[in-house]
């Protein structure tokens, strides 16, 4: 009786098909975890490159915010206003103020004070709001406010002029004993020789918070310009990086110059003195917690807080003539890596339609493969 040879002994046709489905799967998942950390990697490694971005752009910002102004306030410093003694002589003055004022929408007043306290400031009426306040006529777009001193008394002027400069009206105010030798622009400049910005504080005729670009003038006395807080934290708003990322100008302190919410840095609380707020007082636990590490802080990291990650960076803005302010900008990590949970998403439906596409043909090669070694 012939010898029966024994079958080889192969894997069952379940076995065979399993694997095939699970190294497909495993291919394509594993290539879908390798592009998202990939991608996350280059995110985060390009963060700092991306923060430093923004921070040069809000220096050139403010750059654009203050060096035409501040070109402009040399030249007046050199012009024969300061020569003046009387209201009709300066408002011979008048047409170069307003044309510094129109080509610098963002300054809402240019004025001078003179070393025996005089004072001629010239305001453009740029909204209705500012006309109610001064009690303008309808048709008036422009303000000059300006005082006078003899024999120790002063008499303070409004007058109120046409878009021409024509004088619409005129009225003595009450003398609320301003005094422009008094005030930290006045001083500031005029001890340090050159040209300067102050810290935000409060203006004393329209009570908004700004800072001040001062300096001495050739003739005596100091010529200034006003640029409100809005200004500045409208150009934080328009370099938002993502939906809910933080951006923010703060001094030493912690007290907040800009932030891209302006309503949310005046302290109005009742029975409280007009301030800036603090940036741990902005109803942030965020901020408040990172307020707890120090203000005064150039780093770039990464932190858990109000539950997710955040990507932080701090750095002084360097800009001559700023008093020392710093720019915290805070993403979140989950935003900031938008592009790599798409990529993992789109890598995740191409594994699953490749699996769908190749596994038949897996299947049939798998099949195919044991019946010609049977």
């Amino acid at each position: 009786m012939a010898r029966r040879t024994p079958s080889r002994l192969y894997p069952p046709v379940w076995v065979m098909l399993t694997l095939s489905t699970l190294a497909t799967l495993t291919l394509g998942v594993g290539l879908a975890i390798f592009h998202y950390q990939q991608q996350s990697k280059v995110i985060l490694s390009t963060g700092e490159t991306l923060f430093t971005h923004i921070s040069q752009q809000i220096e050139q910002d403010l750059l654009r915010l203050y060096q035409p102004p501040i070109q402009a306030l040399n030249l007046l410093a050199l012009s024969d206003l300061t020569a003046t003694t009387s209201l009709q002589q300066r408002l011979l003055h008048l047409p170069k103020l307003a044309q510094v004022l129109e080509d610098n929408p963002q300054l809402n007043s240019l004025y001078h004070g003179w070393p025996n306290g005089d004072y001629l400031m010239l305001r453009p009426l740029r909204n209705a709001p500012l006309r109610t306040r001064f009690d303008a006529p309808p048709q008036a777009m422009w303000m000059v406010w300006n005082i006078q001193r003899s024999g120790g008394t002063a008499e303070a002027v409004y007058v109120f002029l046409d878009p021409q400069l024509q004088v619409l009206a005129q009225r003595i105010t009450i003398n609320d004993g301003y005094d422009p030798r008094q005030r930290l622009w006045y001083t500031n400049a005029i001890n340090s020789g050159a040209q300067i910005i102050t810290t935000p504080y409060i203006f004393f005729s329209t009570s908004e918070f700004g800072t001040t670009l001062a300096r001495p003038a050739a003739g005596g006395g100091v010529f200034g310009a006003d640029l409100t807080l809005g200004q500045l934290s409208h150009t934080l708003a328009n370099l938002q990086i993502t939906e809910h990322s933080q951006l923010l100008l703060y001094d030493p302190e912690g007290t907040v110059i800009a932030y891209h919410d302006v309503g949310r840095i005046l302290n109005v609380a009742q029975g409280t003195a007009l301030r800036l707020k603090r940036f741990n007082e902005l109803g942030s636990t965020l901020l408040a917690g990172l307020a707890e590490d120090g203000f005064r802080q150039e780093r770039t990291a990464r932190l858990q807080m109000e539950g997710q990650r955040w990507t932080l960076s701090q750095s002084r803005i360097d800009l001559s003539g700023l008093p020392e302010t710093y720019l915290a900008i805070l993403v979140p990590e989950q935003e900031l890596l938008a592009e790599a949970y798409r990529i993992r998403r789109h890598s995740v439906w191409i594994t699953l339609i490749a699996s769908l596409v190749f596994l038949p043909a897996a299947w049939i090669g798998s099949i195919r493969l044991l019946q010609q070694r049977r």
